[in-house]
């Protein structure tokens, strides 16, 4: 049976208050598993300007807590410095973290040159527990030393409030040895692990054979996840089926930070689905299966088990609505975003509902309004940028806006249309242009890629010599 189309495959931001910026895709590893081993060398990162626009948003109408830089291999890149200099002297993030092999880190210099630059969080990729397995993964010999020698470094200066994590992605290649990395790893006092199962972007046929089946990864995983727990650190999972992490599902994370990357990226990322999501009550956390691995392997019906439910399931329109990451795994209260809260001012006592949520990210702000009388009946008024192009319900000085996510309870469609028309009416007479949104995830047309060489040119150079 052929993968259906999921809702699951569209990953909008689900941790509103963090921003992933890509510098650049270059790296001086290349790992078997690469999920933009094609896009090395072709994608250009975002240009610092747009950096730096993002930037003086987020200064002047606070939206992230948090800001990471990743690409190919971040550190290889000279203007990582301009960018986190931007970041830091804007005042308006929290944290600066960096997604890296660690690598260049086995420089001491290199690593408090970092850590003086004002980036605190580092999250180094670890794949393998030992050199040789590690080192055959990244296919470049002497690589788990230097990212070894660069955690060591790097937790050196935990008293400089260097916040450590791993990432680890689980493959057929390094199923079997999970457990032994968190061995690996727990000297390091890791603030948290994660372990995220492989994503085909591009061997969509998985010709490497690198996609593990959930019943390899399933003692492994469980296991490295139970020593985790047992050593104090904080343990999280991605894109593996949560039913199948026993007393460890609340390790189960699929939300996504705003990601500013080249628009293409996007475009190639997996699709989810999973035969019990109607019935399992874990549903609104866990993605279940890949398209690539369900055409492959099947549903795995006899390996699932759902969960059952204790509310009605409805199919939700976007991820889960979480506030920023925090590597030691506490629940953070979300941003109050006074600036965007404002076009809405007294909407609320007027209509007799209640503002539960204002969701706020690069593209999107959400006003999520719950009946007084009747909490079970909501709705969602959201604003995007303003264009002709797409169809709004309204339009402003600055956003379209439209309505989604409809829970009318016992029949409360009069009441939740006032909302609505409430809402409208306030943003439109106090959106003055001071606040904006960008619909893009970031470069568009052809100046998001470099220029290839023409491959004829270098069949005419090898013919003359």
């Amino acid at each position: 049976m052929p993968a259906m189309q999921s809702y699951k495959g569209r990953f909008e931001p689900t941790r509103f208050e963090d921003l992933t910026v890509t510098i650049d895709f270059r790296c001086h590893s290349a790992c078997r598993f690469c999920i933009v081993q094609e896009g090395m060398n072709y994608f250009k990162g975002v240009p610092l300007e747009k950096f730096s626009q993002v930037v003086a948003d987020n200064a002047k109408a606070p939206r992230y807590k948090r800001v990471t830089f990743t690409g190919g291999e971040v550190t290889l890149d000279h203007r990582l410095f301009d960018y986190v200099a931007v970041a830091r002297e804007s005042g308006s993030f929290e944290h600066i973290r960096v997604q890296t092999n660690g690598r260049l880190m086995a420089n001491k210099a290199f690593a408090e040159r970092l850590v003086d630059a004002g980036i605190d969080e580092y999250f180094v990729s670890l794949h393998g527990h030992d050199a040789e397995t590690q080192d055959y993964i990244s296919q470049r010999k002497g690589s788990f030393d230097e990212a070894i020698a660069g955690l060591e470094h790097l937790h050196a200066m935990a008293d400089r409030g260097v916040v450590i994590m791993t990432n680890t992605v689980m493959t057929t290649l390094n199923a079997a040895v999970l457990p032994d990395i968190v061995e690996t790893v727990r000297r390091f006092d890791p603030a948290r692990m994660e372990f995220w199962n492989y994503l085909p972007m591009e061997d969509f046929g998985d010709e490497r054979n690198l996609i593990a089946t959930v019943e390899q990864l399933r003692a492994p995983l469980n296991s490295a996840l139970g020593k985790a727990r047992d050593y104090g650190i904080n343990a999280l999972v991605k894109y593996y089926p949560q039913c199948l992490l026993g007393e460890h599902a609340d390790c189960m994370d699929n939300a996504q930070p705003d990601v500013v990357i080249v628009e293409d990226f996007y475009e190639i990322y997996p699709q989810f689905a999973c035969m019990w999501e109607a019935k399992c009550g874990h549903s609104d956390t866990c993605l279940g299966l890949h398209h690539p691995y369900i055409e492959k392997f099947g549903w795995e019906l006899e390996q699932l088990t759902p969960v059952p439910r204790t509310t009605p399931w409805r199919e939700p329109e976007y991820g889960l609505a979480l506030p920023t990451d925090d590597p030691h795994g506490r629940n953070l209260a979300a941003a109050s975003h006074p600036d965007w809260a404002s076009l809405v001012d007294g909407v609320a006592e007027r209509t007799g509902t209640r503002l539960s949520d204002l969701l706020l990210d690069r593209r999107h702000c959400i006003f999520r309004y719950a009946l007084g009388g009747d909490p079970e009946a909501s709705v969602d008024i959201v604003l995007t940028t303003r264009t002709s192009e797409r169809r709004a319900l309204a339009r402003t000085r600055s956003f379209n806006i439209h309505y989604r996510n409809v829970v009318n309870g016992g029949g409360n469609e009069q009441a939740l249309r006032e909302v609505v028309q409430a809402v409208i009416a306030s943003v439109t007479q106090r959106d003055l242009g001071t606040l904006s949104l960008d619909e893009r995830k970031g470069l568009v047309g052809p100046e998001a890629f470099r220029r290839q060489r023409d491959q004829r040119f270098d069949k005419v150079a090898l013919e003359r010599k």
